[in-house]
């Protein structure tokens, strides 16, 4: 990918175009919300007008990035509207981000596919999908300054906030020396690195760790694999989309576990289908296949997929029927 290339690209088709779609996945995490609010703040300065949709109802809170009206959730208001462009950012299928049926009903002339995963299925018209990159926001980054946008305060803070995201705080193996200096180049912008960490990394709860210590008193280790499993009950969840944001980070926890050669996290999404995460930090091994073979993808050392079934305990463990 032509860094240089592919941002001229984009800077024509966002200039010529007069509304604009700006979409991010279900269930989106700090990376797709900092691309995505990044992304709107440049387009609507511009003076287009810019729609950020989302399945869901974002339940992170950072500072300085999301807003509670910067989305909207209303598919069929959207869906009734004309789009010149769409922009996707995050994801690697539009059935993951939710909008597969909606972007056959919209037929955009034009859709562009921003992401930094390596099962990305190149869906759009213009792919712009770097897979070195460690975050999204990270190639937002670049792309905006080879257009030589002027990057705000809160552009930096939505950008930083994917890259923590993405990184979790800088400590995953996709963390790189251009990712330093992005983030070096944002704090010089104004980023705020101590309150968008915090709001990242320091929210548990009293509740939320309780909850946890439930999760993981089930955790078990699959001596053939060599795999460690726990599963999150619909039960514990009910329904809830914050509890839903709460257990995010187990999988990540999970994989700091010694002599483990990874791990697995399974949780009833909904009364029939099944969420998994997977984690590695072995050279040897890559999640990311395991998961595309389940329908899901990611990454090598960080992947995800969702099957249709119901967890059951069986004894002391666990089934999916």
């Amino acid at each position: 990918m032509e860094l240089s290339t592919v941002a001229a690209q984009l800077n024509r088709a966002v200039r010529s175009a007069q509304t604009i779609l700006l979409v991010a996945h279900r269930r989106p995490d700090a990376d797709c919300l900092g691309s995505v609010v990044a992304l709107n703040e440049w387009i609507t300065g511009l003076g287009k007008e810019c729609v950020c949709f989302c399945v869901d109802r974002p339940q992170l809170v950072v500072p300085m990035v999301v807003e509670p009206d910067t989305f909207t959730h209303d598919i069929e208001a959207v869906g009734a509207q004309k789009f010149d462009l769409a922009i996707v950012v995050d994801s690697g299928d539009l059935r993951y981000a939710g909008v597969d049926g909606l972007m056959a009903q919209l037929r955009p002339p034009m859709i562009i596919n921003i992401d930094h995963h390596p099962t990305n299925t190149r869906f759009g018209q213009l792919n712009i999908v770097d897979t070195t990159a460690a975050s999204t926001t990270e190639i937002v980054f670049q792309l905006l300054k080879k257009n030589k946008v002027i990057i705000s305060s809160r552009i930096a803070a939505a950008l930083l906030a994917g890259i923590i995201g993405d990184t979790y705080g800088f400590t995953n193996t996709n963390t790189s020396a251009t990712t330093m200096q992005t983030t070096s180049g944002l704090l010089r912008f104004g980023a705020p690195l101590a309150q968008v960490s915090d709001a990242l990394l320091k929210n548990k709860t009293v509740d939320g760790l309780q909850l946890w210590g439930t999760i993981l008193s089930r955790l078990q280790h699959n001596e053939e694999f060599n795999i460690a499993v726990t599963v999150i009950t619909a039960e514990e969840l009910q329904g809830n989309p914050e509890l839903f944001e709460v257990t995010e980070g187990i999988s990540n926890f999970l994989n700091n576990l010694q002599g483990v050669a990874a791990a697995l996290v399974l949780r009833q999404e909904t009364a029939d289908t099944i969420k998994g995460s997977l984690r590695t930090n072995s050279d040897l091994i890559d999640v990311a296949r395991f998961a595309t073979l389940l329908g899901g993808g990611g990454h090598r050392k960080a992947a995800g997929f969702t099957i249709s079934g119901r967890l059951m305990k069986d004894g002391d463990h666990w089934q999916i029927v």
